[in-house]
């Protein structure tokens, strides 16, 4: 299965890559978060530096993710594969593969859009499916509303000031 989201985002790329690789998200939470999806509460690469082979974990209220980095150019495309989680539900994940696509617009917005591709595993596969589609269409918003945030806090703290 896929799931797919775009946003536009009114600052450049390189305000927003650096938070798909090292990022803390915020205290809210969501719905399905309070129903024991794991809700995303930092990623950073366990190497310290971004590149194929390194590994992205994403850690979460309810255990880590490790994703292998598949793609990476930066300021434009990032792809990871989940490689091993202790998550409670890791046993429904049989295929996990992210990534996200950096279009810079001409008026200084970028357009992002991430795309996940996912299977699940063992038994009840169908339900399990259901689950993830749900589970991941919410942690698109999430992590995209975290971003916007901390895009934004990255462009105004890179903002040089006008001269009196």
């Amino acid at each position: 299965m896929m799931i797919q989201s775009e946003w536009v985002f009114d600052c450049e790329p390189q305000h927003i890559w650096p938070h798909f690789l090292h990022a803390k998200m915020d205290n809210t939470r969501p719905l399905l978060f309070r129903f024991g999806v794991p809700k995303p509460i930092s990623c950073r690469v366990l190497e310290g530096r971004a590149a194929v082979g390194n590994t992205r974990q994403c850690t979460t209220d309810r255990g880590t993710i490790n994703q292998r980095i598949l793609i990476l150019d930066e300021n434009r495309q990032l792809q990871y594969k989940m490689q091993e989680s202790t998550v409670w539900c890791r046993d429904w994940v049989g295929y996990l593969e992210d990534t996200f696509t950096l279009t810079p617009l001409p008026d200084g917005r970028t357009h992002v859009e991430r795309t996940t591709r996912f299977a699940a595993a063992g038994a009840l596969r169908p339900l399990k499916q259901l689950g993830l589609w749900i589970s991941l269409r919410q942690a698109h918003a999430y992590a995209s509303r975290n971003w916007r945030r901390l895009a934004y806090q990255r462009k105004e703290e890179t903002a040089v000031p006008l001269a009196a």
